[in-house]
């Protein structure tokens, strides 16, 4: 190669040489003496993560997503929280951290259907699940038994929402004002509840009225009440000579079950005391029926019960 060509090439590449180390020279001038731009963090708590990268993105900032939270608030994909927070500056062409929701948290929804409402509510309770709304049903199903949920067991739920239930009451009892009984005979009473399903609970008996007569009721007179529920009674015994006392009267509730069968049975009651022998006839009376008997016994005595004439139950009375 001639020599004037090194020569030139030798000027050529000390220029570039020169060039570059004037123009690093200038650029770090330029930085040392212009300070560089510092631009306000916008707002973006609260935006979709596409919209938030293009808002900092028009502020020459640049977005870089550092976690994820569960969030019952906030819905999936929303930014929650950034750093630096809005309003304060930052160099240009500097990076935004967020964290992003991920949603409500959710959990499979478990059946608790036929389970009993207290088991239901420690098993909810032991897997993070809460009971949201319980309703109330008469239905076939036992009392307290949960007969509905919502979700349903192929479901999902946030545990901040839970379960709803519907709950079983059992089956619908019948309801009624309470009649007045006073001043009828107690074993017309017997009849009467009955036929309303309702049961005779405990008798008190008291001189001041009449023997066998209702002086009292408990539950008074219009008070709702329910199939089987047992009304008390105070029942007349007639006057009492203090110095002649007579044999002490005892009311006595037998329960008589009439045995099973093709054919009715007859039914009688004959009541030995101290008044002597009476007889009660029950009439004809179906295979399996309950028979609740009131009787009188005057002092010491015995209550027989015979079916077809045939000694069935004996209550004795010690008076």
């Amino acid at each position: 190669m001639p020599e004037w060509i090194k020569l030139f090439l030798k000027v050529i590449g000390l220029f570039l040489v020169l060039l570059v180390v004037a123009g690093g020279s200038a650029y770090l001038t330029l930085r040392v003496l212009v300070p560089p731009e510092n631009i306000k963090v916008p707002q973006i708590v609260g935006e979709k993560l596409d919209e938030a990268a293009i808002i900092l993105s028009n502020n020459n900032l640049s977005l870089r997503v550092t976690g994820e939270k569960y969030s019952a608030k906030v819905p999936p994909g929303v930014v929650i929280s950034q750093v630096p927070s809005p309003e304060t500056k930052i160099r240009k062409d500097r990076s935004v951290e967020v964290v992003i929701s991920k949603g409500k948290k959710t959990v499979s929804v478990p059946s608790v259907v036929g389970m009993e409402f207290r088991e239901a509510k420690v098993f909810l309770s032991q897997i993070g699940l809460k009971i949201g709304c319980s309703g109330y049903i008469y239905s076939p199903f036992p009392q307290d038994e949960i007969v509905a949920q919502d979700p349903s067991s192929d479901g999902q739920v946030s545990q901040e929402e839970g379960i709803n239930l519907l709950i079983s009451l059992g089956f619908e009892k019948d309801s009624f004002y309470m009649p007045n009984l006073v001043g009828r005979k107690i074993g017309e009473v017997k009849a009467l509840l009955e036929a309303t399903f309702l049961s005779i609970g405990k008798i008190k008996e008291s001189t001041s009225g009449k023997e066998g007569v209702v002086i009292s009721q408990s539950p008074p007179l219009g008070s709702i009440v329910t199939s089987g529920e047992e009304i008390e009674f105070t029942v007349g015994v007639g006057s009492r000579e203090e110095k002649s006392p007579l044999p002490k009267d005892e009311w006595i509730l037998i329960k008589v079950e009439i045995p099973l069968g093709l054919e009715k049975r007859k039914v009688k009651v004959v009541v030995l005391d101290k008044e002597g022998s009476r007889t009660i006839d029950y009439g004809w009376r179906s295979p399996g029926e309950e028979l609740w008997i009131n009787s009188r016994v005057r002092g010491k005595g015995e209550v027989r019960v015979y079916i077809d004439d045939e000694l069935f139950q004996v209550e004795e009375v010690e008076g």
